[in-house]
């Protein structure tokens, strides 16, 4: 069973990184559609606040050792965050309210870790209206899936992309409801985990190929290379899940995969590649994979010394 402390840890590392993705979905999804459709423009940006605000109070009740891990990940804030973000600001002509400096601030600015009740009583608040906005958010991108299947919608995103999307943020859900129950991470539920994220890292892979300008032959190839070797490893994991080489297998192409994705993001940087979604998407396939290596770690970790 987890104590006050993993359960304070584990929950504000989830909100960085996840409330975070949530945040910058939201912002795609709103750059995404016409302004005939102003309702679900509306309803992305009002999304995207709330996940903000659980952001927000997840860096405020961080402390400096914690924030100095997220830091040092880039499971939050990655080194082409803010230039991949000013850059969507250009090509899209809108204002994404950049507030990275603030954020920073927030995280370097904490003092000495507190797991008192007064504190533990925040987490808990904060970890079920994170389990709300995780609901309310599927349930805005599974309307608009079906509208887009049903061609009473159009976006710029491909239909699947929001099943991935949801798909993500369902990780993020299931691992909320196991830290509220005080669940220990366990060696099935990691399997598990890295099975979840070896498919969106497929699908991420599948995007980079989907959304880049076709006349890039060099990066299709590697996102092809990417999409079959992760279906591979899929498919190992559905044959046996108690194959404990995957997770070993899994990470060493994971370590792979990240360079390919930094590579492609200092390209975008530098106008050498043009992708058709916001940019602001790459960076979010990037703090994907950080995510998964810092939690796969730190779960390992925390179960050999227990």
């Amino acid at each position: 069973m987890l104590d006050n402390k993993e359960i304070f840890l584990q929950s504000i590392v989830n909100h960085v990184y996840f409330a975070g993705s949530i945040r910058s979905f939201c912002t795609t999804i709103g750059l995404t559609f016409f302004r005939n459709n102003q309702n679900y423009i509306d309803r992305a940006i009002e999304i995207g606040r709330r996940a903000n605000e659980i952001v927000v109070r997840a860096l405020t009740l961080s402390y400096k050792e914690l924030a100095d891990e997220i830091i040092k990940s880039d499971v939050y804030i990655t080194p082409y965050t803010k230039d991949v973000e000013e850059l969507t600001e250009k090509l899209f002509e809108v204002n994404l309210e950049i507030q990275i400096d603030a954020d920073m601030k927030l995280l370097t600015s904490r003092g000495n870790a507190s797991f008192d009740n007064e504190t533990m009583n925040k987490v808990n608040e904060l970890n079920n209206d994170a389990l709300i906005l995780v609901n309310d958010f599927n349930d805005f991108c599974s309307e608009i899936r079906r509208k887009l299947d049903s061609q009473d919608l159009f976006s710029y995103l491909y239909p699947d992309f929001y099943e991935y999307i949801i798909n993500e943020i369902s990780v993020y859900g299931r691992d909320l409801e196991r830290i509220i129950s005080k669940k220990d991470y366990t060696e099935f539920y990691l399997r598990e985990y890295t099975y979840y994220f070896n498919e969106l890292l497929k699908k991420s892979a599948e995007f980079v190929r989907g959304f880049l300008d076709t006349s890039h032959q060099d990066v299709m190839d590697l996102a092809t290379f990417y999409v079959d070797s992760f279906a591979n490893l899929t498919e190992k994991y559905l044959k046996n899940r108690d194959d404990t080489s995957l997770s070993a297998e899994t990470e060493n192409l994971v370590g792979e995969y990240k360079e390919f994705i930094i590579s492609i993001l200092k390209r975008v940087l530098s106008s050498e590649l043009y992708f058709i979604t916001p940019p602001v998407v790459l960076d979010n396939f990037l703090t994907n994979i950080n995510a998964y290596l810092f939690i796969i770690d730190y779960a390992r970790n925390l179960m050999k010394n227990k």
